[in-house]
């Protein structure tokens, strides 16, 4: 028998390093194929204390680089909220409170929030609309006046709203216009805006002043004054306007844009006054003007009529708007609003009217410097649509003993200590300006 068979070859290593060594890479590897890498060592609270430390811009970034930090970063808004109640209360306007976060100004507030609303954007982007939206009505909860630690006196100074649409169109950016009609009637819903403007359009202009003003700001700075682009803007404002009927459509839109004055909107301005400047025509007009454009130019759901009858109500409401005011809403418009409303008279036969709208046109022009070019390139393309010489000269007539009617009843009201000395003399000129035109139209080739 060999006892060399039953003994050991070699001596038995005094060091287990190589294999120590073997656990350590394999654990390494291990380590590494986790979600999160090495950083999911760390015990939960730790990883939370290094999330503090981060802006909302990284923390939102880092929501879409895996499914697990997204996870992570979701935990630690839960337990660790980016928005902060002091934060809110600063957008609010009150009285007798300090400051408790410093916020510079607006356009660093709108920026935060914007930050704020790709966080939410990208950190629920694997969830369900619905979902979404839920967490949208919280922060809108939040934010609102109504729910303020401390009474919101001042609305107009208030920033919170603004701030609120400038999260909700970060966090709506991309989706799908059916979606974006969800979110839109989630909003409603929530704040039963839809019962208060029933009660605004059902009621007398002026009837609620201060509901007027209120539901006014919170449409704006909601749903349109934060809009990326015009498209988006005229989407948001059919989804306001398009649930109603015409008339109250006309009102909304008003309601929206039509001028205001120390927080009140003026319904019955546009039918008793008429700008004295053109800074004041800009804030009476301006918006409404760029309102029905962005309509005119959203023709999936807008069609020329729907404009058209839309304007006939909006000058018609609550009562019928003074001449001058009309035709400087047209000029505003732009050219293609006003020929389509133009010919709608004509063809209609509304010759009276057609003939008030067009002195007023020259009595704009000549009070804003307007080229009178204007005025005569919309009565070319009224000529046109008729079908007679006849009703052309029956306009032509009208147009002349308007200007006629308008000149004897300002001499008539004419007093000394009033302004109608200014409405004389920019009547008269318009006249002369535009009989100027047509008399070189007239003799063109004689004059050339």
């Amino acid at each position: 028998m060999d006892l060399k068979a039953y003994l050991p070859c070699k001596k038995p290593r005094r060091s287990n390093r190589l294999g120590v060594k073997g656990k350590e890479e394999t654990q390494e590897e291990t380590i590494q194929q986790e979600p999160l890498g090495f950083f999911d060592t760390l015990p939960l609270e730790l990883k939370f204390r290094v999330l503090g430390y981060l802006t909302v811009e990284d923390l939102s970034l880092l929501t879409i680089t895996s499914k697990g930090m997204r996870n992570l970063v979701e935990g630690f808004c839960v337990l660790h909220p980016v928005l902060q109640k002091g934060y809110i209360c600063r957008l609010h306007s009150y009285k007798g409170t300090q400051p408790v976060l410093p916020i510079k100004s607006e356009t660093e507030a709108l920026n935060t929030f914007r930050k704020l609303g790709l966080l939410m954007k990208r950190s629920t982007c694997l969830y369900a609309t619905r979902d979404r939206l839920k967490f949208l009505n919280d922060v809108l909860t939040k934010m609102m006046c109504c729910n303020s630690i401390h009474l919101c006196d001042n609305s107009s100074r208030c920033i919170a709203m603004k701030c609120f649409g400038k999260l909700m169109h970060t966090v709506l950016a991309g989706w799908d216009d059916s979606e974006c009609q969800r979110a839109y009637d989630a909003i409603c819903q929530h704040t039963c805006i839809l019962k208060t403007l029933k009660n605004i359009v059902g009621s007398k202009p002026g009837t609620n002043v201060k509901l007027e003003h209120k539901e006014r700001l919170f449409l704006r700075r909601v749903f349109l004054d934060s809009c990326p682009s015009l498209q988006d803007r005229s989407f948001w404002l059919s989804r306001i306007l398009k649930s109603w009927p015409l008339v109250h459509q006309a009102r909304l839109l008003f309601l929206l844009y039509g001028p205001v004055l120390n927080d009140e909107v003026l319904w019955y301005e546009l039918c008793e006054n008429t700008p004295s400047s053109s800074t004041q025509s800009e804030e009476h007009f301006g918006e409404l003007a760029n309102a029905l454009k962005n309509l005119h130019s959203y023709k999936q759901e807008w069609t020329e009529d729907d404009i058209i009858s839309v304007i006939d109500e909006l000058t018609s409401s609550p009562d019928d708007w003074l001449a001058e005011n009309v035709a400087h809403l047209l000029i505003l418009c732009g050219d293609s609003v006003t020929s389509k409303m133009l010919i709608s008279k004509a063809i209609n036969g509304r010759m009276i009217e057609l003939a008030s709208i067009t002195t007023s046109f020259c009595v704009v022009c000549v009070k804003n410097s307007f080229s009178m070019s204007y005025v005569i390139n919309m009565i070319q393309n009224i000529i046109l649509v008729m079908d007679t010489v006849k009703d052309r000269q029956i306009f032509f007539n009208n147009v002349m003993d308007m200007f006629k009617e308008l000149i004897i009843d300002i001499h008539e009201f004419e007093d000394q200590d009033d302004e109608h000395g200014t409405d004389m003399y920019y009547m008269v000129s318009s006249l002369v300006e535009f009989t100027k035109r047509l008399a070189q139209m007239a003799f063109k080739d004689m004059l050339t």
